[in-house]
């Protein structure tokens, strides 16, 4: 079924005529927020047809339920047979319309002209695809709203064209300032059918939308980022799921832009565990200074990051082999670095930044965005440390069994 000549569809007496548009969304047990998403797209002031695809992977609440009631076209697959690139490809094909919006279950549109604005894109500027602003959600804690609001500030306020003039350009672009440039997201995405057609998502595990944007653009075509479409979209997460997908996400980058953004292949595992201990002291530091005072041990148990990182029986196993296979030197190459100092920087920047903006927050929130801030830098500093390694040919067992570890879940 597609939304045509329903009562979904509004017809604007005098505006613009369009096509339709196709929308794609990935599902696994989505709950009250898809439905909401739904809601919102089917209440759109939109004058062309509205066809929805749902690939559904095998949900267990009322997830195609729902998706049926508001006329979507749902595919089930098994949850093991998705995959971020491949069935988002598959899902292209079902298309029937030139312009094809890709957008995730916990999305939700803000705006009942939200369809239109995100085609208006294609109209106003020479582009292939284009993606939107987030918003974070009415309930996301502290550090998502943090999270979302810095992301966006990051992205600026103003639509953005993104191209590449040529890879030797990128090359030599900071790796921060190459990862902006390349920067893209399936969370409010809007594209042009034929491009994802003649450039499917490329197969890689996470970081499909990066991807796809790097290779449309390596072939001389453009993206936009447009802040004018807004989606509500966070994600209140545990620091353990944080560290592992600072992980995933660190690796991702390198892989997708072919180059780390510093070599750490001289740390090894014994270091980054070192390291570990100094975060972990730091955290307490952070904790006694935002509470003024010695901290209850029952509250410390509940938002230590680490403890709950660590309670994996085979990252137990490497913690111990790593303390005691510690050497000197290990200890000397941390202070070296500084990377305590880095973290702590870090660390202050964020609460100064959060205080500042979210100036109600409670004791109890900022201890937990201490948590996933270390949580997130831990997560980077292994990812780093693997792929320089990796881009070096020699990865440490240990560190492989590490990160594949943690790649679990996210």
């Amino acid at each position: 079924m597609s939304l045509k000549n329903n009562k979904y569809l509004f017809e604007r007496s005098g505006g613009q005529v369009n096509d339709g548009i196709s929308i794609i969304i990935p599902t696994f047990n989505g709950g009250e927020i898809f439905k909401q998403c739904l809601n919102s797209l089917v209440t759109q002031e939109y004058s062309g047809e509205i066809q929805i695809i749902v690939i559904d992977s095998g949900s267990k609440d009322e997830t195609v339920h729902n998706a049926i009631a508001v006329g979507a076209e749902v595919t089930i697959i098994d949850s093991k047979d998705f995959h971020h690139s491949r069935t988002r490809n598959q899902a292209v094909k079902l298309a029937k319309h030139a312009k094809v919006i890709l957008m995730v279950q916990d999305a939700i549109p803000i705006g009942n002209k939200w369809i239109q604005h995100l085609t208006d894109s294609f109209n106003e500027y020479d582009i292939v695809a284009a993606y939107g602003k987030q918003v974070p959600h009415m309930d996301a804690d502290l550090f998502a709203r943090f999270e979302v609001d810095y992301h966006s500030q990051y992205l600026g306020d103003k639509p953005v064209i993104q191209s590449i003039e040529s890879m030797e350009i990128l090359d030599s672009l900071s790796f921060d300032d190459a990862l902006r440039r390349i920067r893209f997201d399936n969370v409010c995405a809007i594209y042009s059918r034929d491009h994802l057609l003649k450039y499917p998502f490329p197969d890689v595990p996470f970081g499909e939308d990066m991807a796809w944007a790097m290779e449309v653009m390596k072939n001389g075509h453009k993206v936009l980022y447009n802040p004018e479409v807004k989606v509500h979209h966070s994600h209140n997460r545990s620091s353990e799921y944080r560290f592992k997908r600072a992980i995933i996400d660190t690796i991702v980058c390198a892989e997708i832009l072919g180059r780390t953004k510093q070599d750490l292949s001289f740390l090894d595992y014994n270091d980054v565990m070192v390291i570990s201990k100094e975060t972990t002291d730091l955290i307490n530091e952070m904790y006694n200074e935002v509470t003024s005072s010695k901290m209850d041990n029952t509250l410390r148990q509940n938002t230590s990051y680490l403890r709950s990182v660590f309670k994996n029986s085979l990252i137990k196993k490497f913690v111990w082999i790593a303390f005691k296979n510690l050497k000197r030197g290990s200890f000397d190459k941390v202070l070296k670095l500084g990377i305590k100092k880095t973290f702590e920087n870090h660390m202050r920047y964020v609460l100064s930044y959060i205080k500042e903006n979210y100036p109600n927050c409670k004791n109890e929130e900022l201890l937990s965005v201490i948590d996933q801030i270390a949580a997130s830098m831990q997560g980077g500093l292994f990812g780093e440390v693997y792929v320089s390694h990796k881009a070096n040919g020699n990865i440490p067992s240990n560190l492989e069994e590490m990160i594949t570890a943690n790649s679990r879940g996210v």
